[in-house]
């Protein structure tokens, strides 16, 4: 088992399975979607204590954020945000740059800034209060995980339970 956000090559380093998110980019590979979630831009109460809290995703040009860096391409992720918003470009101030989201939601809880993050990756601390969310509505980000694997071959047993056992529990 390895743990990583590198884009591995499935096929070529071997691997028998990957859980990833994004859609399906190789015909050589079968998908089965696993778990959906939404993006969410959280800070904490002391932030927005001293910045104020954004009720427009055109007031976060004067924010703190902090972003994510793909490992695989140098790119930093986009804040995505529904048609509603009326933003046609959006240029967000930096205070960090990393690939970590462990990192950025550790900042985030520090008052560093606001970081676009998964739902499913502060719902504790939502919940406990140590982050808020702001601009739920504006929010268009939407993806899933899925199992990824190598096809045109028959399955393997312990990958088919692997896949099996997955797809039962999704919601662990």
């Amino acid at each position: 088992m390895e743990f990583t956000d590198r884009l591995v090559d499935i096929i070529a380093e071997g691997f028998d399975i990957v859980i990833r998110t994004g859609p399906l980019q190789d015909s050589r590979l079968s998908a089965r979607r696993l778990l959906g979630f939404k993006g969410k831009i959280v800070g904490s109460p002391g932030y927005f204590d001293r910045k104020g809290i954004p009720v427009h995703p055109s007031e976060l040009e004067h924010h703190a954020c902090l972003h994510y860096r793909f490992p695989h391409s140098g790119k930093t992720e986009k804040w995505c945000f529904s048609s509603e918003a009326n933003i046609k470009e959006l240029s967000l101030p930096t205070a960090m740059i990393c690939n970590s989201l462990e990192a950025r939601i550790h900042y985030a809880k520090q008052g560093v800034g606001l970081a676009w993050v998964p739902d499913f990756s502060v719902n504790t601390a939502l919940e406990e209060g140590s982050l808020r969310s702001v601009l739920d509505s504006f929010i268009a980000h939407t993806d899933a995980f899925s199992m990824v694997w190598p096809s045109g071959r028959q399955t393997i047993p312990k990958l088919r339970t692997f896949i099996d056992f997955m797809s039962s529990h999704r919601s662990l």
